[in-house]
């Protein structure tokens, strides 16, 4: 695994946008994995920044996202679904057809994880960008989640409802449940991505990179990981042992630097 501290969280968010503009470029089709959160809005309005440029296309960018809610309205706003397209396809030139999610509204809930795992799995996901809950969770694993999990769906934590009540403020209430792909799952990928900012993510980040592989704290299974790579912003880092450098380009870090498998 390696560690980059960035100045900021412009920096990160530009670092995160780097790494992206370079996958896109050397691979095609490129199978990106995406996660919806607030950490990652900023990262993808600078890369629609750039494609707005003409720096890339991403026409022949397949897009898996990594959870979503249920018991939201079909293609409500509130949907990561529906926050994807508004923030980054419809921004892009990322045909429709391109952009795959789980359907929280399927019949059978149980056939449709298994339906898109496989769909996952088939794909091969080339970069996975990931966050982190304050809990140490990753796409909707939540604490305890078994490391060989797969595309399940599952209830959230107290934890993670009260943190995402800012985004359902004066419309309705957080769900309870959801679908996500399962830590093994996000392990399929070829490269993994972490982008973490802000104070309220420093003692999960630590604990997931520098503590013991856990289900307690499901983001420390990117230890297991042979191409994993975290970005962080100071205050993200502030807890962090091995944060005593800060790098201006995730290029010149090589993989042996950094937090160390453990």
């Amino acid at each position: 695994m390696r560690l980059i501290v960035a100045p900021d969280r412009a920096s990160a968010a530009k670092l995160t946008a780097d790494i992206i503009e370079r996958f896109v470029k050397s691979t095609a089709p490129a199978v990106l994995g995406i996660a919806t959160g607030a950490t990652m809005e900023e990262p993808l309005a600078e890369v629609v920044r750039r494609h707005r440029r003409g720096a890339f296309s991403l026409a022949r960018t397949e897009i898996y996202l990594l959870d979503e809610y249920i018991g939201l309205e079909p293609g409500g706003r509130d949907t990561f679904r529906s926050a994807v397209d508004r923030r980054f396809v419809s921004r892009t030139d990322v045909p429709a057809a391109a952009v795959h999610s789980p359907d929280p509204h399927a019949t059978d809930l149980g056939a449709e994880c298994d339906r898109y795992e496989q769909e996952v799995r088939g794909a091969q996901i080339g970069l996975q960008l990931l966050g982190i809950g304050t809990n140490g969770h990753i796409a909707f694993n939540e604490p305890g989640s078994a490391l060989d999990g797969t595309t399940r769906v599952v209830e959230l934590s107290e934890q993670t409802r009260t943190d995402n009540a800012r985004f359902f403020a004066g419309r309705t209430e957080p769900p309870t449940t959801a679908i996500t792909q399962g830590i093994a799952t996000i392990l399929a990928a070829r490269e993994l991505l972490l982008v973490a900012c802000g104070p309220s993510k420093a003692c999960a980040l630590a604990r997931a990179i520098e503590g013991p592989v856990t289900e307690m704290i499901p983001a420390s299974a990117l230890q297991l990981h042979p191409n994993a790579t975290v970005i962080a912003d100071p205050s993200a880092a502030s807890e962090l042992a091995s944060a005593s450098a800060v790098h201006e380009s995730p290029f010149d870090v090589p993989m042996t630097s950094g937090v160390e498998n453990q």
